[in-house]
């Protein structure tokens, strides 16, 4: 499992750094799960599991809990970027959404972090090793929307902000001042939805086995 015992560790152990930035935007690809009408990342069917917990919208951070995409959160960090959106292929139980692409997130990124020792010590894999850092991003701000509140991004869109490459899990479309300010006002204007998110995946989250059995016990 890539990130079993780091899961254990408070985001306030790492030592985060004040982070200066224009008000630009990265979009990066998340999946969402296929269970849940709601625009979800993927969880785990069982325990253990590589599927890292990212967007971790439960702590507002994204690469502290595994070095997945490390390069692209250090051209996030090298590019003096703001605003990390989120997008996703809609894989979920609302069918007129279903494999459309959407922005359905946004950090406002204040803070870094270099985690590359917790993962050392407390991943059991870890793709950072020759990397000269893995920052971590910490939001200031977090909101998330329904599918049907979601920005959805369409050939036209993309056409629009000279994005003419497909779509694919290591995607980063990078946005102007005034293309990203369009979508995060869009985004803002619906109502958040974060707690819903956190408390649907809490709920999906699959249990493991000293969890089974200590409900047995209970009972």
């Amino acid at each position: 499992m890539a990130f079993d015992n780091l899961m254990n560790i408070s985001v306030d152990n790492a030592l985060w750094q004040d982070y200066r930035a224009s008000n630009t935007a990265m979009i990066v690809v998340y999946i969402s799960d296929p269970v849940s009408e709601f625009p979800i990342r993927e969880i785990p069917e069982e325990l253990p599991s590589e599927l890292l917990p990212e967007p971790h919208y439960e702590t507002a951070t994204y690469g502290f809990y595994g070095c997945g995409k490390c390069k692209i959160r250090a051209a996030f960090v090298k590019s003096k970027i703001r605003n990390l959106l989120f997008i996703t292929k809609y894989a979920g139980t609302i069918a007129e959404y279903k494999d459309r692409y959407f922005i359905t997130g946004w950090y406002r990124i204040n803070k870094t972090a270099d985690v590359k020792k917790l993962h050392i010590r407390y991943t059991s894999e870890y793709s950072c090793l020759d990397e000269d850092a893995c920052l971590a991003l910490r939001a200031a701000e977090c909101h998330f929307v329904s599918i049907q509140d979601a920005f959805e991004v369409t050939p036209e869109v993309l056409k629009s902000w000279d994005y003419t490459a497909r779509l694919t899990k290591q995607t980063r479309i990078i946005l102007n001042e005034e293309q990203t300010q369009n979508v995060v006002d869009y985004l803002k204007s619906k109502p958040d939805i974060t707690e819903d998110l956190i408390a649907e995946t809490k709920r999906l989250w699959p249990h493991t086995d000293d969890e089974d059995k200590d409900e047995d016990e209970e009972e």
